[in-house]
């Protein structure tokens, strides 16, 4: 058993909205939104933590953290840390090795991936479990069933059983797989494959419903939602039919090439381009719909919460998009919404995405969880 240790942290709360001032040239930013006008508001800063040595220098996470319902994993080196939703630590613990893979919520706890395989850690910091898998892990996919691990040569589910033990109710020889994403029933997992190719898997099975050539996919995370939304080798995005892989339209070669995996919400996909701007289409059609710059080359994968993409630059703060809700075509396209994040440069993860929010890390190791901006009347 790894016993847990609290730890101390550097706790700033922030009551009000997580920043105001635009990228210019983007439009001004509302400070709050009326809760009647949006179904779901704007995300506000809730906390941030940052963690020193001894020796006073700052640590930085090692991966992007895991959102809980209760609450948010983060990796450091040789640790990690369990915060609840006010910032406060709870405990702290060792994995045996170096984790293998960003921590995985699960079950109210933990799942972490290190070379001597799997083990979870309960919401008291307690190890409970371990199996020993395949140790190469390109990407989690998390479904109702547990987690759908995808491997170089190995396809695998991990779940707990009733007495909370880790069991594999399926593993599946799959050469290849690199980046996946589930349906939005979690029933399949689209996976992208280093020959260029699409597979689609039974989540509860791992049988193989079909492998598709269509497209020659690059190696980043499809997009799911009525249909799969994937970025070929050549930079272009393309939409595929989720029933049998065949292509349903290719977008607009709009001059740039999308080298990190997109995302889909409200009927946009968005990529990021290497223009130093977000793109998003119309996922029924494909078209080009907005070009939103930022002041970096944006190079991370997007996220979505809600309405909101979360988009991660190069250089400078986090931006928050959100396409408009009154879009009635290309005629009338609206405009999308746009929000910063005060942060340092250099943003070395992606965002955590959980129930309770979005967790995004900079470079100078400040942990931010963001959380919706509370209605008019309400205690920040």
């Amino acid at each position: 058993m790894i016993k847990p240790t609290l730890m101390v942290a550097t706790v700033i709360m922030i009551a009000g909205c997580a920043g105001t001032a635009p990228i210019d040239p983007l439009a001004p930013v509302p400070t709050r939104v009326d809760p009647d006008d949006i179904a779901t508001p704007q995300l506000r800063q809730a906390w941030a933590v940052t963690r020193t040595t001894d020796a006073d220098e700052i640590e930085v996470p090692t991966h992007a953290a895991a959102v809980g319902d209760h609450l948010v994993f983060v990796a450091y080196p040789g640790r990690v840390e369990a915060l609840d939703l006010q910032g406060d630590t709870q405990w702290s613990m060792q994995p045996p090795n170096a984790l293998a893979h960003r921590p995985i919520a699960l079950n109210g706890g933990v799942a972490l991936a290190s070379e001597s395989g799997w083990l979870w850690v309960d919401a008291t910091g307690a190890t409970r479990a371990r199996i020993e898998l395949g140790a190469v892990i390109n990407d989690v996919v998390v479904v109702p069933q547990g987690l759908v691990v995808i491997g170089d040569e190995l396809v695998y589910l991990l779940a707990l059983d009733s007495s909370d033990d880790l069991v594999a109710p399926w593993q599946q020889a799959f050469s290849g797989g690199r980046r996946a994403s589930a349906d939005p029933d979690g029933e399949s997992v689209f996976i992208s494959n280093a020959d260029g190719s699409l597979s689609c898997i039974n989540a509860s099975t791992g049988v193989v419903r079909w492998r598709s050539t269509e497209v020659e996919v690059a190696p980043l995370r499809p997009a799911v939602g009525k249909a799969v939304y994937v970025v070929s080798q050549s930079g272009r995005v393309y939409s595929i039919r989720a029933r049998d892989g065949k292509r349903r339209w290719a977008g607009k070669d709009v001059g740039m090439r999308v080298t990190a995996s997109p995302v889909v919400v409200d009927g946009l996909v968005w990529v990021p381009g290497m223009d130093a701007a977000a793109h998003a289409f119309t996922a029924a059609a494909g078209s080009h719909q907005f070009r939103v710059p930022g002041n970096g080359r944006i190079y991370l994968d997007l996220a979505i919460w809600g309405p909101w993409v979360i988009v991660s630059p190069q250089y400078g703060p986090w931006v928050i998009l959100e396409g408009p809700r009154n879009r009635t075509g290309p005629a009338n396209p609206g405009n999308p919404t746009v929000l910063n994040i005060a942060s340092s440069d250099d943003i070395p993860v992606p965002p955590g995405v959980g129930a309770v929010g979005v967790v995004v890390i900079d470079a100078a190791g400040t942990v931010r969880l963001l959380t919706p901006q509370r209605g008019a009347g309400e205690s920040p």
